[in-house]
C-alpha cells in the first residue's frame, strides 16, 4: 500500500515530492490544518483524502485542526515531571481554562510536549517556537501572562553546560567544545574538514569503511550494530530500479526524554556533523543525504541549516569535492512532532510523505530503504565520531572502552545531579563514577532512588546497582540498556509508580498502532496503573502488568512496544516497596 502511495505521490505532487512536505508547509503558513485544507490539498493533487488526512494526524504538530494565536507546551517527559512538571500543567489548565489539547477563549493552545532538550534545567515549556525553563521563581507566572495578555515574558533559551574530559581522559566526540566553530571559515580553521580531505583524496571509499569496521564503533543511536557493517552494507547493495541511488539519513529526532546529547553537537559543532555525514556518504557511494531535525529543537536546527547553506555556497555540498568526482547533496528535513520517527524504518516512511508506521524488517534499511534504496540510517553520535577515526585511526578508537563496547560515549544528566549537563566518557566506567565523580554527586542534599539511562524504554536501576558498567552488555545484563545515553536520576522525592503510570502513557500516545500489543497493551498498562493508584495494588492487578509486559516484549514489532515493559519490570523486581505504598488493606483489596 505504501508504495502505490509513494508512486502516486510521485507522478502527481513530482518525483520526490510528498504530503508531508505539502502538509509542512501549509503548516508553516497557517499554524493549523482544517479539515477543509486537508480535502483541498488531496483534490489539488489527486490524492485520496484519506492519504492526506490520515499523514497529517499522525504527527503533533500537523494534526492541530484549529487555529490558535498563541502557544504553550509543556514537557511531561521523565525529567521533567521529577522537576515537577505535573504541577505546572495542573496550574496551566486551571488558569487557561482549558485541558492540555486544546485552545482556550483567549486564543492560546496548550499542549504536552515529550522533551525540549533541557533536562538539566526543567521543568521546561515551550511559548510559541521559544524553549525556555520555567524552573526560576516567577517563570510561570510570566509564561502564564505572556500568553493571557499578550505582553512580553523576559524568558529567554537555556544553555546546556557541556563538560570536556580531563586533560588525561579521551576526548573524540566532544574535541570542538569550548571553541566557536559554528562558522564554516572557524572550523576550517580547527582543522573540520581535513579528515574528509583526507579520505576523498588520498583513500577508497573501501578503505574508509575498513577503517569504521575496524575501530569497532557501534551506532550510539540505542541499538549498537556495528556502523562498519553497516556502511559496508548499503555500498554493496543495489536499488531494485538499477537506479545505483543510495542515501545517508542522519536521525536528529533525538526524542528521549532525558537525552540533549545530539542537540549540543549539532548546535555548537554542525560542521563536524556535516564532515561525517559526507564521509559516510563518500564510503558508501550516496549521493545525497539527508538529516531528519527534531521540530522541538529551533535553535539546533537554524545552525544546522545555516551550516549546510554556507558548506553548500562554499562549493563541499552538492558539487565535486577535492578534485574528484566525488559529490554528494544534503537536504535537512524538518520532523513535526512524532517519537516513533526515532525507529529508522519509521523515520523512512515519513520521509518518503507516508503515516510512519514501522515496517517488518527484512529487507534492512541498509539493504532496502528509502524509496526502495541502500540507505545507511544512523545518528548524529555516531556520525559525528567518523571523522575522528578517520583522521587518528581504527586502532586509537579500538583501543578505547571496555570489552565488546569500544570507544566513548556522550552522556547528559538531569537536574537530580549537582552539575546536570553534557559529558563524554569512556566506555565502561560505572554509574557511580558519572552520578557521584563527575557529575558531583546529588543535588541539594538529596539521595539516589534510582536511574534510568537510555530513554523511556530503559530500565530502572536501584543505588545497589549503580557500579554497573556503562557499557552495552553489562546494562543489558542488567535489564537495562545504554541507548543514547541520556541518564535520569531520581530521588527520594519521585513517586516511581507515578514514573512507570507516565511511561506507559508515553507508549500508549506514541505508538504507531501498527502492532496491537503496542497499541493495546499501553493503554492497557496506563488503566492498570489508574486503577492500582486509584483503587490500590492488589496481588492480582501485579501479576497481570507483568503478563501485560510480557506480551508487549514478545509481541511487538519494533522496539517501542517490545522495550516500554523493561521500566515497568525493573519497577515490579527492584521497587516493590514503591507499590507497597499504594496497597490498600487485606480487606478493600479488589481485583481487576
Amino acid at each position: 500500500m505504501s508504495r502505490n502511495l509513494i508512486a502516486l505521490q510521485n507522478k502527481f505532487l513530482g518525483e520526490g515530492q510528498t504530503v508531508y512536505d505539502a502538509l509542512a508547509r501549509l503548516h508553516a503558513d497557517k499554524g493549523h490544518i482544517a479539515p477543509q485544507d486537508i480535502l483541498d490539498l488531496a483534490q489539488e493533487h489527486n490524492l485520496p483524502p484519506a492519504h492526506v488526512r490520515a499523514t497529517a494526524e499522525f504527527y503533533d504538530e500537523l494534526a492541530q485542526s484549529s487555529a490558535a494565536q498563541r502557544s504553550l507546551k509543556i514537557c511531561n517527559g521523565e525529567a521533567c515531571r521529577a522537576a515537577g512538571c505535573d504541577a505546572v500543567i495542573e496550574r496551566c489548565e486551571s488558569e487557561l481554562g482549558v485541558t492540555t489539547g486544546e485552545v482556550s477563549s483567549s486564543g492560546t493552545r496548550l499542549e504536552h510536549v515529550a522533551c525540549l532538550g533541557y533536562c538539566g534545567q526543567g521543568p521546561n515549556a515551550m511559548i510559541d517556537d521559544l524553549p525556555v525553563s520555567l524552573a526560576s521563581t516567577g517563570a510561570v507566572d510570566a509564561a502564564l501572562k505572556s500568553v493571557l495578555s499578550e505582553s512580553e515574558h523576559g524568558l529567554t533559551e537555556p544553555k546546556n553546560p557541556i563538560y570536556r574530559p580531563e586533560s588525561d581522559a579521551p576526548c573524540v566526540v566532544l574535541r570542538n567544545a569550548g571553541q566557536d566553530v559554528i562558522g564554516l571559515t572557524d572550523a576550517r580553521a580547527a582543522g573540520i574538514y581535513g579528515a574528509l580531505e583526507k579520505a576523498v583524496t588520498s583513500l577508497q571509499p573501501q578503505d574508509v569503511i575498513d577503517q569504521i569496521k575496524a575501530s569497532q564503533l557501534r551506532g550510539r543511536g540505542g541499538a549498537g550494530f556495528p556502523t562498519g557493517i553497516k556502511l559496508q552494507t548499503v555500498a554493496d547493495s543495489e536499488a531494485p530500479d538499477g537506479s545505483g541511488r543510495r542515501f545517508v539519513v542522519v536521525n536528529f529526532d533525538e526524542g528521549d526524554a532525558g537525552s540533549y546529547i545530539d542537540k549540543e553537537l549539532v548546535e555548537n559543532d554542525p560542521h563536524s556533523q556535516i564532515e561525517g555525514i559526507l564521509l559516510a556518504a563518500y564510503a558508501t557511494g550516496a549521493r545525497e543525504a539527508i538529516i531528519y531535525a527534531r521540530y522541538e529543537y529551533p535553535r539546533a536546527r537554524r545552525v544546522l541549516e545555516a551550516a549546510v547553506d554556507e558548506v553548500r555556497a562554499a562549493g563541499l555540498v552538492g558539487a565535486s569535492l577535492f578534485g574528484s568526482d566525488f559529490a554528494c547533496d544534503i537536504t535537512v528535513v524538518r520532523g513535526q512532532g512524532a517519537y516513533i520517527c526515532g525507529e529508522e524504518t519509521s523515520l523512512l516512511r515519513s520521509l518518503e510523505g507516508v503515516p510512519a508506521l514501522v515496517s517488518v524488517r527484512p529487507p534492512f534499511p541498509a539493504q532496502e530503504g528509502l524509496w526502495r534504496c541502500p540507505t545507511a540510517v544512523n545518528n548524529v553520535e555516531t556520525i559525528h565520531t567518523l571523522p575522528w577515526i578517520i583522521e587518528h585511526g581504527a586502532d586509537a578508537y579500538a583501543s578505547l572502552g571496555h570489552e565488546k563496547s569500544r570507544g566513548t560515549k556522550v552522556i547528559s544528566l538531569n537536574h537530580r545531579v549537582a552539575h546536570p549537563g553534557v559529558y563524554e566518557v569512556e566506555l565502561g566506567v560505572t554509574l557511580r563514577h558519572v552520578i557521584f565523580d563527575l557529575a558531583g554527586g546529588m543535588a541539594d542534599g538529596q539521595s539516589c532512588k534510582a536511574v534510568q539511562v537510555g530513554g523511556p524504554l530503559g530500565g530502572l536501576l536501584p543505588e545497589s546497582l549503580l557500579d554497573t558498567r556503562l557499557d552495552f552488555e553489562a546494562m543489558a545484563a542488567q535489564g537495562a540498556i545504554l541507548g543514547h545515553g541520556g541518564i535520569v536520576v531520581y530521588s527520594q522525592e519521585d513517586d516511581l509508580v507515578k514514573i512507570g503510570r507516565g511511561l506507559m502513557h508515553f507508549c500508549a500516545v506514541e505508538s504507531c498502532g501498527k502492532c496491537f500489543p503496542c497499541r493495546i497493551g499501553a493503554v492497557r498498562g496506563t488503566e492498570l496503573f489508574d486503577q492500582m493508584m486509584e483503587s490500590g495494588v492488589t496481588d492480582e492487578r501485579v501479576e497481570l502488568l507483568g503478563e501485560l509486559c510480557e506480551t508487549m516484549k514478545y509481541g511487538s514489532l519494533c522496539a517501542m512496544g517490545s522495550m516500554t515493559p523493561a521500566p515497568i519490570e525493573s519497577l515490579i523486581q527492584h521497587f516493590p516497596d514503591e507499590l507497597e505504598r499504594y496497597r490498600k488493606s487485606v480487606a478493600s483489596e479488589r481485583t481487576p
